[in-house]
């Protein structure tokens, strides 16, 4: 009952309501944690098809402007499988035109801090939930009428 008056919960519907807030406060923020690391992974993959797309673009060039590509392609052919690969990868996942590395760095370290916020919010709201539980769950043991 102490931990009731505390937090100014005068009823059971109150402990009832409060518990689902805490519990919806956690789901979004595991949800929004969630969305985060899906796009830091897309992000980090956009990054490294980038970054082979960027280093193998002037060989590519050199290839599409030569005279006798055969010879060209069997003394360049990995690095053109590489180059045509990153390219299909980066217009399969939209991102055309290529963003710069800068800007996705940038994006990637905001996407870092969100989340690590998010983690901060989500574990205060778990504890709090859990809390919350335990003391729904002895409030329901005290209110139960034995059975006969």
């Amino acid at each position: 009952m102490n931990f009731l008056t505390e937090h100014g919960i005068s009823n059971y519907g109150e402990l009832e309501s409060k518990l689902t807030a805490l519990s919806a406060r956690r789901d979004t923020a595991h949800a929004e944690i969630k969305r985060i690391e899906s796009r830091s992974a897309e992000l980090a993959l956009v990054m490294r098809h980038a970054g082979t797309y960027r280093q193998l673009k002037p060989l590519y060039e050199r290839y599409r402007k030569s005279n006798d590509k055969e010879k060209f392609l069997r003394g360049h052919e990995s690095e053109i499988i590489l180059f045509e690969a990153a390219a299909r990868e980066l217009k399969r996942l939209g991102t055309v035109p290529l963003p710069t590395t800068e800007s996705m760095k940038t994006e990637l370290a905001n996407l870092s801090a969100e989340k690590e916020r998010l983690l901060a919010e989500y574990k205060t709201a778990r504890t709090e939930a859990q809390e919350y539980e335990t003391v729904k769950q002895n409030v329901d043991a005290l209110l139960a009428v034995p059975k006969e």
